[in-house]
């Protein structure tokens, strides 16, 4: 039997409402608490267990409540505002621990998802960096199958056809002074005839 329960029967041996005794609701607590025992068993994970013995904690309180309660109405009234303003201080503690370990498993749960949305994130890249590659090593076999030059193949004309264009520029300017000669010969006069 708990230490509470056990406290509790041996200090009111009397009915609380109805027919039950403070001996029954110990022993019907001392069942629930084997329940809750074997149900924190069978859970999973720091989580699940730190949540059964806070339930169970919050339970013990309660029936402790109740009893001191009780005990309280038959004494005085100011043995009943002690057993409040401590009720008031262990409720703000249990709060406060619930919320610890509330913050701390939803830190948990979000650096888990970050690092997965992070892992899905570069596997998804790597994924279009990879089509993207086949997409065009697909269109430069197809380009070519057609016959149509690569950018390389136009780039190496364009040069060429550059190459091409100065030569016959250097050898225009260089024939346009003979073509004025020859007119000077034959006209015996200075001036060229016009294009």
């Amino acid at each position: 039997m708990p230490l509470l329960a056990s406290i509790l029967v041996a200090s009111i041996g009397k009915p609380i409402k109805g027919n039950y005794s403070y001996a029954a609701t110990a022993a019907q607590l001392e069942k629930d608490m084997a329940k809750k025992k074997t149900s924190s068993k069978r859970a999973r994970g720091g989580a699940a267990d730190t949540q059964a013995q806070l339930l169970t904690m919050l339970h013990q309180v309660w029936l402790a409540g109740l009893g001191a309660a009780s005990r309280a109405q038959q004494g005085a009234p100011k043995l009943m505002e002690e057993l409040i303003a401590e009720g008031a201080r262990v409720q703000a503690d249990t709060q406060a621990a619930a919320e610890k370990v509330l913050r701390g498993a939803i830190s948990g749960m979000q650096e888990t998802l970050n690092a997965r949305m992070n892992k899905v994130r570069g596997d998804a890249t790597d994924a279009f960096e990879n089509l993207e590659k086949i997409f065009r090593a697909r269109v430069n076999s197809a380009l070519t199958q057609l016959g149509v030059p690569s950018a390389g193949e136009v780039q190496s004309l364009s040069k060429r056809v550059d190459a091409l264009n100065a030569h016959i520029d250097k050898l225009a300017r260089t024939r346009k002074p003979a073509a004025r000669m020859r007119t000077v010969r034959r006209n015996g006069s200075a001036h060229s005839p016009s294009p």
